[in-house]
């Protein structure tokens, strides 16, 4: 699996209004019982050593508030006690747990080894990822252009996909290898843009579920205190944002021939006995591609078949090891690419359920060279159109070979490296292509040697 940060942190920089979580000033407001709260603070003394009441608050990203009502009531069954009262807030009070308090962490442990800010509920995800889903944004003719302008493509397959994405269903990326079709999928993430809310965890009637995931939400920096946009104008205060949900790029989440149908279900872990979400949870309000999508160690069929529902109604359901069964907003915009042939991979039936179909076909004669000529201007390469018209004519119609927009860089990136190898600078001359050609395709290759 492969995350990728490609969102511009200049362009979301605001948060959507229905989207900002007042920090719970209760047990009762967070979701969760008093004693997974309990638990979750004697884990933290337990891993932490000695941490004042504001360091745990932090950690659980709780507020004191709701932390202190904890603490008085472990300090009255005797678990934790005062080791550090020399301080000017009770805040800065410090603890450590007893042999009682020790007992109890090892049997929360025992149940549970999450470690880390307080899970949110189910209820507050489905809220929150029914209001921030990736399907319901729309791209103009404008972002397409721009999120694409460092790729050579043509009119019409912005028209394409720009009509793809704003249909919000899925999308099969089709081609010859070399073309692009990752290059296109890691910049979908460009046209929608925004940001998002991802919960560092959730609980599941008691079950806690890993969610945030540093390999795939790039988070980023919100003060933690600001207006919250629901309140009346004659109320106005300041709130603290609910620091258990991270404010992230929208994910792009790539996963290629590693997937296996294990990936796409809830994965309970025997030791640390917590769940792990699947990748298109990951993927929630963002974008998941499947890259070299036939490839998988999981069926195409199966893969489909698992997503019919969820691609249709937008929702997806999963199980628990105890049999208990929930559901949960499905709501990434799935991108299948793929280089084989589509009618290799599925019946009409099959490709039915994925709505659009866009082709990443061969560059033109044209584009081609403008390629190259950008390659080489990258790499300080004088480009000259006669060098490229020799490329064109001696290794590709001559040969009967078909052009690939990934040749221009592969073959600059050739010559770059035999330039190194002998101390001088390449150019775009018959013989230093000749001899990357020679190294490049295998077909026919040549030797040739550069002086």
């Amino acid at each position: 699996m492969e995350a990728v940060s490609d969102s511009d942190p200049e362009q979301n920089l605001s948060l959507p209004a229905l989207t900002f979580r007042p920090q719970p000033t209760t047990v009762e407001e967070t979701g969760l019982d008093d004693s997974q709260c309990v638990d979750l603070v004697l884990k933290t003394l337990r891993s932490g050593g000695r941490l004042s009441g504001g360091e745990i608050a932090n950690r659980l990203c709780l507020s004191f508030r709701i932390i202190e009502t904890i603490l008085n009531f472990l300090k009255q069954e005797l678990m934790i006690e005062t080791v550090a009262a020399a301080a000017v807030t009770e805040q800065q009070f410090e603890y450590s747990l007893t042999s009682k308090g020790n007992e109890k962490a090892a049997e929360a442990l025992e149940r549970n080894e999450y470690i880390g800010p307080a899970p949110v509920s189910l209820r507050d995800y489905v809220e929150v990822f029914n209001q921030q889903s990736g399907r319901d944004q729309k791209v103009t003719p404008d972002a397409v252009r721009d999120a694409l302008s460092d790729l050579e493509l043509d009119h019409d397959f912005h028209r394409h996909l720009g009509a793809a994405v704003n249909g919000g269903h899925s999308i099969l990326l089709y081609g010859k290898p070399g073309n692009g079709k990752s290059s296109v999928a890691k910049r979908l993430v460009r046209m929608l843009g925004g940001m998002v809310l991802i919960p560092h965890a959730l609980d599941i009637s008691g079950q806690t579920v890993r969610v945030f995931d540093s390999r795939v939400h790039s988070p980023i920096d919100i003060a933690p205190q600001e207006e919250d946009p629901l309140t009346p104008a004659v109320n106005y205060q300041k709130r603290k944002r609910d620091q258990r949900w991270v404010s992230a790029n929208r994910p792009l989440v790539i996963t290629g021939g590693e997937l296996t149908s294990e990936d796409l279900e809830m994965r309970y872990s025997p030791q640390s006995k917590f769940y792990l979400a699947p990748v298109q949870m990951l993927a929630n309000s963002g974008i998941l591609v499947i890259d070299d999508f036939g490839r998988q160690r999981v069926n195409p069929h199966d893969l489909l078949n698992r997503w019919i529902i969820p691609l249709e109604d937008g929702t997806d359901h999963y199980s628990l090891t105890s049999g208990e069964t929930f559901e949960v907003p499905f709501n990434p915009l799935v991108v299948f690419s793929t280089n084989l042939r589509p009618e290799d991979l599925g019946d009409e039936a099959f490709w039915r359920r994925i709505r659009h179909k866009v082709e990443l076909g061969n560059p033109s004669e044209e584009a081609f060279l403008r390629i190259l000529k950008t390659v080489c201007e990258q790499n300080s390469i004088q480009f000259s159109d006669i060098g490229g018209q020799y490329l064109l004519e001696t290794h590709y119609k001559a040969r009967g070979r078909p052009l690939r927009a990934v040749h221009p860089r592969d073959l600059v990136r050739l010559m770059m490296d035999m330039g190194s190898f002998e101390g001088t600078n390449p150019e775009l001359t018959p013989r230093w292509l000749d001899a990357a050609c020679a190294s490049y395709f295998t077909e026919d290759s040549q030797t040739q040697k550069v002086s």
